[in-house]
Protein backbone atom coordinates (compact mmCIF):
# COMPACT_ATOMS: atom_id res chain seq x y z
CA UNK A 1 0.00 0.00 0.00
CA UNK A 2 1.19 3.47 -1.19
CA UNK A 3 0.15 6.04 2.31
CA UNK A 4 -0.20 8.97 1.19
CA UNK A 5 0.62 12.77 2.93
CA UNK A 6 -1.84 12.23 5.86
CA UNK A 7 -1.11 8.67 6.01
CA UNK A 8 2.54 10.12 6.51
CA UNK A 9 1.76 12.12 9.09
CA UNK A 10 0.57 9.96 11.22
CA UNK A 11 2.37 7.40 10.60
CA UNK A 12 4.59 9.73 12.14
CA UNK A 13 2.30 11.09 15.26
CA UNK A 14 2.21 7.22 16.65
CA UNK A 15 5.42 6.88 16.81
CA UNK A 16 5.42 9.35 19.63
CA UNK A 17 5.23 12.60 20.89
CA UNK A 18 6.50 15.93 19.74
CA UNK A 19 10.30 16.73 20.16
CA UNK A 20 10.34 18.36 23.02
CA UNK A 21 14.24 18.92 24.62
CA UNK A 22 16.19 18.23 21.50
CA UNK A 23 15.87 14.55 22.26
CA UNK A 24 13.78 12.35 19.07
CA UNK A 25 11.54 9.65 19.37
CA UNK A 26 12.82 6.29 18.41
CA UNK A 27 14.72 6.14 14.85
CA UNK A 28 12.60 4.42 12.30
CA UNK A 29 11.99 3.92 8.23
CA UNK A 30 11.05 7.02 6.92
CA UNK A 31 9.32 7.02 3.53
CA UNK A 32 9.08 9.63 0.50
CA UNK A 33 6.01 8.11 -1.45
CA UNK A 34 5.13 8.88 -5.13
CA UNK A 35 1.95 7.39 -5.20
CA UNK A 36 -0.96 9.24 -3.93
CA UNK A 37 -5.16 9.26 -4.81
CA UNK A 38 -6.72 12.80 -5.74
CA UNK A 39 -9.75 12.29 -4.48
CA UNK A 40 -12.31 12.27 -7.26
CA UNK A 41 -15.93 12.56 -6.38
CA UNK A 42 -18.40 15.47 -7.44
CA UNK A 43 -22.06 16.23 -8.11
CA UNK A 44 -23.71 16.69 -11.55
CA UNK A 45 -22.37 19.95 -13.02
CA UNK A 46 -20.29 20.65 -10.61
CA UNK A 47 -16.60 20.29 -11.59
CA UNK A 48 -15.28 17.30 -10.48
CA UNK A 49 -11.51 18.16 -10.64
CA UNK A 50 -11.95 21.23 -7.75
CA UNK A 51 -13.94 18.77 -5.82
CA UNK A 52 -11.50 15.84 -6.22
CA UNK A 53 -8.42 18.13 -5.27
CA UNK A 54 -9.73 19.33 -1.98
CA UNK A 55 -9.68 15.67 -0.12
CA UNK A 56 -6.87 14.66 1.14
CA UNK A 57 -5.77 10.93 3.05
CA UNK A 58 -5.35 10.11 6.41
CA UNK A 59 -4.29 6.70 8.73
CA UNK A 60 -4.06 6.71 12.29
CA UNK A 61 -2.74 9.52 15.43
CA UNK A 62 -1.93 9.29 18.61
CA UNK A 63 -0.39 12.43 18.81
CA UNK A 64 -0.61 15.82 17.07
CA UNK A 65 2.88 16.25 15.98
CA UNK A 66 6.10 13.97 15.93
CA UNK A 67 9.02 13.53 14.35
CA UNK A 68 10.55 10.48 12.88
CA UNK A 69 14.45 9.83 11.86
CA UNK A 70 15.47 7.35 8.61
CA UNK A 71 18.67 5.58 9.41
CA UNK A 72 19.46 4.54 6.31
CA UNK A 73 18.88 4.17 2.90
CA UNK A 74 16.29 1.79 1.65
CA UNK A 75 16.91 -2.06 -1.16
CA UNK A 76 14.55 -3.81 -3.09
CA UNK A 77 13.16 -5.34 0.26
CA UNK A 78 11.80 -2.07 1.35
CA UNK A 79 8.24 -2.04 -0.07
CA UNK A 80 7.02 1.02 1.04
CA UNK A 81 8.77 3.34 -1.01
CA UNK A 82 7.86 3.64 -4.84
CA UNK A 83 10.49 5.17 -6.69
CA UNK A 84 12.59 5.65 -4.03
CA UNK A 85 15.81 8.43 -3.83
CA UNK A 86 18.96 6.35 -2.70
CA UNK A 87 20.97 10.27 -2.43
CA UNK A 88 19.46 11.65 0.38
CA UNK A 89 19.02 10.47 4.34
CA UNK A 90 15.55 11.14 5.37
CA UNK A 91 13.74 12.63 8.57
CA UNK A 92 10.03 14.15 8.58
CA UNK A 93 7.71 15.43 11.34
CA UNK A 94 3.88 15.61 11.00
CA UNK A 95 2.74 19.24 10.97
CA UNK A 96 -0.41 20.03 13.64
CA UNK A 97 -1.06 23.55 13.95
CA UNK A 98 -4.28 23.45 15.52
CA UNK A 99 -3.14 24.21 19.43
CA UNK A 100 0.47 25.14 18.81
CA UNK A 101 2.53 27.38 16.74
CA UNK A 102 6.07 25.61 15.70
CA UNK A 103 9.80 26.73 16.80
CA UNK A 104 12.08 24.65 14.38
CA UNK A 105 15.78 24.53 14.86
CA UNK A 106 17.17 23.95 11.62
CA UNK A 107 21.44 22.71 12.01
CA UNK A 108 24.55 23.49 10.55
CA UNK A 109 25.33 21.49 7.90
CA UNK A 110 29.17 21.40 7.14
CA UNK A 111 30.89 21.03 3.67
CA UNK A 112 28.39 22.97 1.71
CA UNK A 113 26.60 19.56 1.18
CA UNK A 114 22.81 19.83 -0.49
CA UNK A 115 19.65 19.53 2.22
CA UNK A 116 16.57 20.68 2.12
CA UNK A 117 14.45 21.66 4.59
CA UNK A 118 10.62 20.62 2.64
CA UNK A 119 7.20 22.12 3.72
CA UNK A 120 4.43 20.63 2.27
CA UNK A 121 0.67 21.72 3.22
CA UNK A 122 -2.42 19.25 3.57
CA UNK A 123 -2.64 18.39 -0.36
CA UNK A 124 1.21 18.23 -1.36
CA UNK A 125 1.80 22.02 -2.12
CA UNK A 126 5.97 22.30 -1.48
CA UNK A 127 5.30 25.90 -0.71
CA UNK A 128 8.26 26.15 1.31
CA UNK A 129 11.92 24.64 1.32
CA UNK A 130 14.92 25.74 3.36
CA UNK A 131 18.28 24.31 2.55
CA UNK A 132 21.90 24.25 0.21
CA UNK A 133 19.51 25.96 -2.91
CA UNK A 134 18.03 28.70 -1.10
CA UNK A 135 20.93 30.07 0.44
CA UNK A 136 19.19 29.45 4.20
CA UNK A 137 21.17 30.61 7.45
CA UNK A 138 21.16 27.38 9.89
CA UNK A 139 18.72 28.59 12.81
CA UNK A 140 15.81 29.01 14.13
CA UNK A 141 12.42 29.48 12.64
CA UNK A 142 8.94 29.79 13.18
CA UNK A 143 5.99 27.92 11.84
CA UNK A 144 2.36 29.40 12.02
CA UNK A 145 -0.97 29.25 10.36
CA UNK A 146 -0.94 31.62 7.56
CA UNK A 147 -3.05 34.97 8.44
CA UNK A 148 -3.74 36.23 4.94
CA UNK A 149 -0.33 36.63 4.45
CA UNK A 150 2.73 35.53 2.11
CA UNK A 151 3.44 32.47 2.66
CA UNK A 152 7.00 32.43 3.49
CA UNK A 153 9.11 35.72 5.12
CA UNK A 154 12.20 35.09 5.62
CA UNK A 155 14.38 37.65 7.73
CA UNK A 156 13.31 39.80 10.61
CA UNK A 157 9.76 39.42 11.67
CA UNK A 158 7.44 40.45 14.77
CA UNK A 159 9.53 37.56 16.89
CA UNK A 160 13.10 38.99 16.65
CA UNK A 161 14.80 35.80 17.79
CA UNK A 162 13.39 34.00 14.53
CA UNK A 163 15.39 34.51 11.67
CA UNK A 164 12.28 34.00 9.63
CA UNK A 165 8.61 32.73 9.73
CA UNK A 166 7.11 30.03 7.54
CA UNK A 167 3.12 30.48 6.92
CA UNK A 168 1.59 26.70 6.75
CA UNK A 169 -1.85 27.85 4.24
CA UNK A 170 -3.46 24.48 6.29
CA UNK A 171 -3.59 23.67 9.99
CA UNK A 172 -2.26 20.09 8.74
CA UNK A 173 1.22 19.28 6.93
CA UNK A 174 4.33 17.80 6.65
CA UNK A 175 7.76 18.66 6.26
CA UNK A 176 10.34 16.22 4.70
CA UNK A 177 14.04 16.77 5.34
CA UNK A 178 16.70 15.45 2.83
CA UNK A 179 20.30 15.08 3.91
CA UNK A 180 22.72 14.11 1.03
CA UNK A 181 25.12 10.86 1.39
CA UNK A 182 28.24 9.98 -0.19
CA UNK A 183 27.20 6.41 -0.04
CA UNK A 184 29.32 5.18 2.94
CA UNK A 185 28.29 4.03 5.82
CA UNK A 186 30.60 6.23 8.00
CA UNK A 187 28.73 9.03 6.07
CA UNK A 188 25.08 8.30 7.11
CA UNK A 189 26.54 8.09 10.62
CA UNK A 190 27.39 11.63 10.18
CA UNK A 191 24.36 12.89 8.86
CA UNK A 192 22.13 10.71 11.61
CA UNK A 193 24.76 13.08 14.14
CA UNK A 194 23.44 16.20 11.91
CA UNK A 195 19.88 14.42 11.91
CA UNK A 196 19.53 14.72 15.72
CA UNK A 197 20.39 18.44 15.89
CA UNK A 198 16.84 18.92 14.69
CA UNK A 199 14.42 20.30 17.27
CA UNK A 200 10.96 21.02 17.02
CA UNK A 201 9.32 22.91 19.97
CA UNK A 202 5.16 23.46 20.48
CA UNK A 203 4.61 26.93 21.84
CA UNK A 204 0.93 26.81 23.62
CA UNK A 205 -1.31 29.27 21.92
CA UNK A 206 -4.62 30.51 24.47
CA UNK A 207 -7.24 28.75 22.47
CA UNK A 208 -7.36 25.67 19.71
CA UNK A 209 -8.24 26.93 16.01
CA UNK A 210 -8.99 23.39 15.23
CA UNK A 211 -8.79 19.66 16.65
CA UNK A 212 -6.28 17.44 16.78
CA UNK A 213 -5.15 15.31 14.01
CA UNK A 214 -7.23 11.81 15.62
CA UNK A 215 -8.26 8.72 13.94
CA UNK A 216 -12.15 10.67 14.52
CA UNK A 217 -10.63 13.31 12.08
CA UNK A 218 -8.69 11.35 9.57
CA UNK A 219 -9.86 7.44 8.50
CA UNK A 220 -7.06 5.32 7.79
CA UNK A 221 -8.91 2.62 6.83
CA UNK A 222 -11.10 4.44 4.17
CA UNK A 223 -7.66 6.30 2.44
CA UNK A 224 -5.70 3.22 2.63
CA UNK A 225 -7.63 1.61 0.69
CA UNK A 226 -8.93 4.73 -1.57
CA UNK A 227 -5.06 5.45 -2.15
CA UNK A 228 -4.34 3.53 -5.55
CA UNK A 229 -6.92 4.29 -7.26
CA UNK A 230 -7.02 6.66 -10.27
CA UNK A 231 -9.39 9.97 -9.90
CA UNK A 232 -12.06 9.05 -11.76
CA UNK A 233 -12.51 5.34 -11.18
CA UNK A 234 -13.39 5.28 -7.22
CA UNK A 235 -17.17 3.64 -6.67
CA UNK A 236 -20.31 5.84 -5.05
CA UNK A 237 -19.13 4.33 -1.42
CA UNK A 238 -15.86 5.27 -1.36
CA UNK A 239 -16.40 8.67 -2.85
CA UNK A 240 -19.51 8.95 -0.48
CA UNK A 241 -17.26 8.52 2.04
CA UNK A 242 -14.32 10.60 1.26
CA UNK A 243 -16.68 13.44 0.62
CA UNK A 244 -17.39 13.43 4.10
CA UNK A 245 -14.05 13.71 5.08
CA UNK A 246 -13.51 16.61 2.91
CA UNK A 247 -16.11 17.63 4.96
CA UNK A 248 -14.28 17.20 7.92
CA UNK A 249 -11.37 18.86 7.12
CA UNK A 250 -11.93 21.31 4.52
CA UNK A 251 -12.54 24.00 7.39
CA UNK A 252 -9.38 23.99 8.34
CA UNK A 253 -7.64 23.33 5.20
CA UNK A 254 -8.15 26.26 3.01
CA UNK A 255 -7.05 26.51 -0.92
CA UNK A 256 -3.08 27.96 -0.43
CA UNK A 257 -3.84 30.75 -3.12
CA UNK A 258 -6.46 32.64 -1.01
CA UNK A 259 -8.28 34.07 -3.77
CA UNK A 260 -9.35 31.14 -4.89
CA UNK A 261 -11.50 30.14 -1.83
CA UNK A 262 -14.78 31.68 -2.30
CA UNK A 263 -14.69 29.68 -5.87
CA UNK A 264 -13.92 26.82 -4.41
CA UNK A 265 -16.15 27.30 -0.96
CA UNK A 266 -19.05 27.82 -3.91
CA UNK A 267 -18.36 24.53 -5.61
CA UNK A 268 -17.79 22.41 -1.84
CA UNK A 269 -21.45 24.08 -1.31
CA UNK A 270 -23.02 23.41 -3.94
CA UNK A 271 -22.02 19.54 -3.69
CA UNK A 272 -23.31 19.49 -0.30
CA UNK A 273 -20.28 20.01 2.07
CA UNK A 274 -21.13 22.84 4.30
CA UNK A 275 -20.18 23.40 8.12
CA UNK A 276 -18.16 20.19 8.04
CA UNK A 277 -21.03 18.20 7.52
CA UNK A 278 -21.33 16.44 3.90
CA UNK A 279 -25.05 15.67 2.97
CA UNK A 280 -25.59 14.34 -1.14
CA UNK A 281 -27.38 16.59 -3.05
CA UNK A 282 -31.27 15.03 -4.51
CA UNK A 283 -29.38 14.68 -7.66
CA UNK A 284 -25.61 12.77 -7.59
CA UNK A 285 -23.97 10.54 -10.39
CA UNK A 286 -20.45 9.86 -9.65
CA UNK A 287 -20.11 7.56 -12.72
CA UNK A 288 -21.01 11.04 -14.93
CA UNK A 289 -18.21 12.31 -12.32
CA UNK A 290 -15.42 10.16 -13.15
CA UNK A 291 -15.68 10.26 -16.95
CA UNK A 292 -15.56 14.25 -16.55
CA UNK A 293 -12.72 13.25 -14.14
CA UNK A 294 -10.88 11.11 -16.53
CA UNK A 295 -11.46 13.55 -19.60
CA UNK A 296 -9.82 16.54 -17.39
CA UNK A 297 -7.20 14.27 -16.71
CA UNK A 298 -6.52 12.88 -20.26
CA UNK A 299 -6.42 16.20 -21.50
CA UNK A 300 -3.81 17.27 -19.16
CA UNK A 301 -1.29 14.63 -19.93
CA UNK A 302 -2.11 14.94 -23.54
CA UNK A 303 -1.18 18.92 -23.40
CA UNK A 304 2.21 19.78 -24.94
CA UNK A 305 2.73 22.05 -21.60
CA UNK A 306 2.32 19.46 -18.96
CA UNK A 307 6.18 18.30 -19.78
CA UNK A 308 9.22 20.27 -20.49
CA UNK A 309 10.96 18.69 -23.52
CA UNK A 310 14.79 17.89 -22.25
CA UNK A 311 15.74 17.02 -25.71
CA UNK A 312 16.76 13.29 -26.40
CA UNK A 313 13.74 12.25 -25.49
CA UNK A 314 14.34 12.96 -21.86
CA UNK A 315 10.95 14.67 -20.14
CA UNK A 316 10.05 16.48 -17.02
CA UNK A 317 6.83 18.18 -15.36
CA UNK A 318 6.68 21.72 -16.54
CA UNK A 319 8.37 24.08 -13.74
CA UNK A 320 4.87 26.02 -13.06
CA UNK A 321 2.97 22.59 -12.41
CA UNK A 322 6.16 21.34 -10.00
CA UNK A 323 6.09 20.99 -6.36
CA UNK A 324 3.55 24.14 -5.46
CA UNK A 325 0.46 23.87 -7.70
CA UNK A 326 -1.10 27.15 -6.36
CA UNK A 327 -4.50 26.79 -8.46
CA UNK A 328 -3.54 24.82 -10.92
CA UNK A 329 -5.88 21.93 -9.15
CA UNK A 330 -6.05 19.36 -12.35
CA UNK A 331 -2.23 19.54 -12.21
CA UNK A 332 -2.29 18.64 -8.39
CA UNK A 333 -4.37 15.71 -9.01
CA UNK A 334 -2.63 14.20 -11.53
CA UNK A 335 0.89 14.50 -10.79
CA UNK A 336 0.63 13.61 -6.90
CA UNK A 337 -1.27 10.59 -8.09
CA UNK A 338 2.41 9.64 -9.99
CA UNK A 339 5.03 11.77 -8.40
CA UNK A 340 3.85 12.56 -5.12
CA UNK A 341 5.65 15.15 -2.86
CA UNK A 342 7.24 16.27 -5.48
CA UNK A 343 10.32 19.57 -5.30
CA UNK A 344 9.75 22.25 -6.90
CA UNK A 345 11.37 22.79 -9.31
CA UNK A 346 13.56 25.20 -8.29
CA UNK A 347 15.15 23.03 -6.17
CA UNK A 348 14.72 19.33 -8.28
CA UNK A 349 13.77 18.29 -11.62
CA UNK A 350 12.91 14.46 -12.40
CA UNK A 351 13.02 13.79 -16.28
CA UNK A 352 11.90 10.34 -17.59
CA UNK A 353 13.16 9.15 -20.77
CA UNK A 354 10.13 8.17 -23.26
CA UNK A 355 12.17 7.22 -26.51
CA UNK A 356 11.63 3.81 -28.53
CA UNK A 357 8.23 5.24 -29.55
CA UNK A 358 6.87 4.52 -25.87
CA UNK A 359 4.72 7.06 -24.44
CA UNK A 360 4.76 5.42 -21.18
CA UNK A 361 8.36 5.62 -20.23
CA UNK A 362 8.86 1.84 -20.58
CA UNK A 363 11.88 0.65 -21.37
CA UNK A 364 13.09 -3.58 -22.08
CA UNK A 365 15.98 -5.33 -22.29
CA UNK A 366 16.62 -8.60 -22.94
CA UNK A 367 18.92 -11.21 -22.44
CA UNK A 368 21.66 -10.66 -25.13
CA UNK A 369 20.84 -7.18 -25.97
CA UNK A 370 21.72 -3.56 -23.53
CA UNK A 371 21.11 -0.08 -23.25
CA UNK A 372 23.70 2.28 -23.87
CA UNK A 373 23.44 6.02 -22.22
CA UNK A 374 25.76 8.41 -23.47
CA UNK A 375 26.48 11.39 -21.49
CA UNK A 376 28.06 14.43 -22.99
CA UNK A 377 29.38 15.39 -19.34
CA UNK A 378 29.01 15.92 -15.93
CA UNK A 379 25.91 17.19 -15.33
CA UNK A 380 25.45 20.75 -14.57
CA UNK A 381 23.48 20.98 -10.64
CA UNK A 382 24.65 22.34 -7.94
CA UNK A 383 23.44 19.98 -5.89
CA UNK A 384 23.63 16.43 -6.98
CA UNK A 385 22.32 14.11 -9.69
CA UNK A 386 21.57 10.21 -10.36
CA UNK A 387 19.89 8.26 -12.70
CA UNK A 388 17.79 5.04 -10.79
CA UNK A 389 16.28 2.25 -12.49
CA UNK A 390 13.05 0.69 -11.14
CA UNK A 391 10.71 -2.45 -12.27
CA UNK A 392 7.20 -2.38 -13.83
CA UNK A 393 5.72 -2.33 -9.79
CA UNK A 394 8.28 1.22 -9.19
CA UNK A 395 10.52 -0.61 -6.79
CA UNK A 396 14.41 -0.92 -6.54
CA UNK A 397 15.56 -3.65 -9.15
CA UNK A 398 17.26 -6.74 -7.81
CA UNK A 399 20.54 -7.65 -8.26
CA UNK A 400 23.59 -9.19 -6.65
CA UNK A 401 26.04 -6.43 -6.72
CA UNK A 402 23.60 -4.06 -4.92
CA UNK A 403 23.82 -1.18 -7.32
CA UNK A 404 20.09 0.56 -7.87
CA UNK A 405 21.76 4.21 -9.12
CA UNK A 406 24.50 5.60 -10.46
CA UNK A 407 25.66 9.70 -10.60
CA UNK A 408 28.47 12.08 -9.22
CA UNK A 409 29.06 10.04 -6.03
CA UNK A 410 29.78 6.55 -8.18
CA UNK A 411 32.68 5.45 -9.00
CA UNK A 412 31.87 6.57 -12.84
CA UNK A 413 34.74 5.88 -15.52
CA UNK A 414 35.42 7.41 -18.58
CA UNK A 415 36.61 5.18 -21.28
CA UNK A 416 39.86 5.15 -20.77
CA UNK A 417 39.15 4.15 -17.25
CA UNK A 418 40.20 7.79 -15.92
CA UNK A 419 37.59 8.54 -12.68
CA UNK A 420 34.50 10.81 -13.36
CA UNK A 421 34.60 12.63 -10.44
CA UNK A 422 37.89 12.00 -8.41
CA UNK A 423 40.80 13.19 -6.04
CA UNK A 424 38.40 16.32 -5.42
CA UNK A 425 39.20 16.84 -8.91
CA UNK A 426 36.60 16.82 -12.05
CA UNK A 427 37.63 15.85 -15.54
CA UNK A 428 35.41 16.62 -18.49
CA UNK A 429 34.21 14.69 -21.33
CA UNK A 430 32.34 11.63 -22.88
CA UNK A 431 30.72 9.03 -20.67
CA UNK A 432 28.78 6.08 -20.85
CA UNK A 433 26.37 4.31 -19.02
CA UNK A 434 25.25 0.17 -19.83
CA UNK A 435 22.25 -0.71 -18.64
CA UNK A 436 21.90 -4.58 -18.83
CA UNK A 437 20.30 -7.56 -17.28
CA UNK A 438 21.63 -8.56 -13.65
CA UNK A 439 22.22 -11.96 -14.33
CA UNK A 440 24.57 -10.56 -17.42
CA UNK A 441 27.51 -9.09 -16.06
CA UNK A 442 30.08 -6.80 -18.26
CA UNK A 443 33.68 -7.22 -18.50
CA UNK A 444 35.61 -5.93 -15.06
CA UNK A 445 36.33 -2.62 -16.79
CA UNK A 446 32.64 -1.71 -17.25
CA UNK A 447 31.57 -2.59 -13.76
CA UNK A 448 31.71 0.65 -12.00
CA UNK A 449 29.33 2.31 -14.92
CA UNK A 450 26.85 -0.53 -15.18
CA UNK A 451 23.39 -0.33 -13.42
CA UNK A 452 21.68 -3.25 -13.81
CA UNK A 453 18.18 -4.50 -15.42
CA UNK A 454 15.87 -7.14 -14.33
CA UNK A 455 17.27 -10.39 -14.27
CA UNK A 456 16.21 -12.43 -17.38
CA UNK A 457 14.66 -9.28 -19.10
CA UNK A 458 12.05 -7.77 -18.94
CA UNK A 459 10.43 -4.33 -18.75
CA UNK A 460 11.51 -1.16 -16.27
CA UNK A 461 12.10 2.34 -15.98
CA UNK A 462 14.53 4.67 -15.32
CA UNK A 463 14.49 8.54 -13.74
CA UNK A 464 17.26 10.73 -13.78
CA UNK A 465 17.21 13.43 -10.49
CA UNK A 466 18.74 16.86 -11.10
CA UNK A 467 18.81 18.41 -7.64
CA UNK A 468 19.63 22.28 -7.63
CA UNK A 469 19.73 21.93 -11.45
CA UNK A 470 21.32 25.11 -13.12
CA UNK A 471 20.36 26.68 -16.22
CA UNK A 472 21.72 24.86 -19.00
CA UNK A 473 19.59 22.00 -17.64
CA UNK A 474 15.95 23.56 -17.45
CA UNK A 475 17.15 25.57 -20.31
CA UNK A 476 18.14 22.99 -22.43
CA UNK A 477 21.69 23.97 -23.09
CA UNK A 478 23.12 20.92 -22.16
CA UNK A 479 22.54 17.89 -24.11
CA UNK A 480 20.85 14.97 -22.12
CA UNK A 481 22.10 11.51 -22.09
CA UNK A 482 21.84 9.78 -25.35
CA UNK A 483 19.87 6.46 -25.21
CA UNK A 484 21.00 3.70 -27.68
CA UNK A 485 20.15 -0.45 -28.13
CA UNK A 486 22.90 -2.55 -28.47
CA UNK A 487 23.78 -5.96 -28.06
CA UNK A 488 25.06 -7.03 -24.23
CA UNK A 489 28.82 -6.59 -23.77
CA UNK A 490 29.51 -9.50 -21.59
CA UNK A 491 32.14 -10.53 -19.03
CA UNK A 492 31.39 -14.26 -20.68
CA UNK A 493 30.91 -13.78 -24.17
CA UNK A 494 30.07 -17.43 -24.21
CA UNK A 495 26.77 -16.62 -22.80
CA UNK A 496 25.31 -15.02 -25.96
CA UNK A 497 26.27 -16.67 -28.99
Amino acid sequence: MHPSLISQMLLLAAEGPLVRDGSVSPARSSFETDISPSIAAAVTDVPPTILGNTSPIPTDVSYATAFALMTGLVDPAGRTIVRTNLDTLYSEAAIDLSHADLELTVPYVPDGRFYVFSFYDLYGNNFCNLGTITNSTPETYYIQLAHNTSIVKPGPTFQPQYQGTIDYPTTYGIMLIRFLLYNNESDVLNMQAIQRQISIFPLNRTEPIAPYMSAALLNINLTESAATFWPGSLNDTTATQLLNLTARLSPYAPPENTSDIPRVQEYLTAAGLVNGTYTPPSVVNFTDAGVHINSTLDAFLSSNSTFTDLGQCWKATAPAISGDYLSDYTARACVAWSTYLLLSSYEAIYPEYYGFDNPNGLLSVEACSALILTFSGESPVSGFWSLTAYGVDNYLIPNDIGIYALGDRSNLTFPDGRLVYGNNSKSDGEFKFLVQLADKAPPDKLKSNWLPAPAGGGNFFVNLRYCGPKKAITGGNYTQPVVTKSKAILHDPESCP
